[in-house]
């Protein structure tokens, strides 16, 4: 995000960027690619990283306390030992795969809430992948069929949808990926307690 601020005026790709202003648009291939150079697209990669960090130390802590509990109750050994697998990949993603697995098999009971809550965030959070990587995402085709069909079959004719800019895309590509890992994350560690 600071790199984005410092160089939200200037760049060699594109020196007449400071009259383009902060909200410098990605032009795609029309300047050489120019898509990762806008202030804003600064900004959206920083609030990307920033939540992937901060989920990491949320799952960290939260993995390593929970560990603790269980030792102090147990001394038989607990599956998913912080302290024997915290130090690997494969630990965490046992410690993430048992706790998923435990929430969706949790309809009827008493977690069936956050089995739904996780299930929608996941949901979110995966669709927001389809806006960050694509710009847009694949919603222009969508739109030019609702368009078409608006037009074709006389429904509501006064409303025309359109295309997102590419920094909307962005923004809700980002908006989404924020709300439903927050989402997911904070229904897989309720579930969890």
């Amino acid at each position: 995000m600071l790199k984005g601020g410092l160089l939200s005026r200037s760049s060699r790709l594109v020196p007449d960027k400071a009259t383009l202003g902060f909200r410098y648009p990605c032009d795609g291939p029309g300047r050489g690619g120019t898509c990762q150079i806008s202030g804003w697209d600064h900004t959206f990669l920083g609030l990307f990283w920033m939540y992937n960090s901060i989920s990491i130390v949320v799952f960290h802590l939260f993995w390593e306390i929970k560990s603790s509990l269980a030792s102090n109750v147990q001394n038989t050994g607990y599956v998913s030992d912080f302290f024997t697998n915290g130090t690997c990949v494969n630990g965490w993603l046992g410690l993430l795969w048992s706790g998923s697995s435990k929430l969706m098999q949790a309809y009827g009971s008493s977690y069936s809430v956050y089995t739904i809550f996780f299930l929608l965030s996941h949901f979110i959070w995966a669709l927001s992948l389809m806006f960050l990587f694509s710009g847009r995402g694949y919603w222009q085709e969508l739109i030019e069929v609702i368009l078409w069909s608006h037009m074709k079959l006389y429904i509501v004719p006064l409303i025309k949808p359109r295309a997102l800019s590419i920094t909307s895309g962005r923004a809700v590509g980002v908006t989404h990926y924020i709300v439903g890992g927050i989402g997911a994350t904070w229904s897989f560690v309720c579930s969890q307690l």
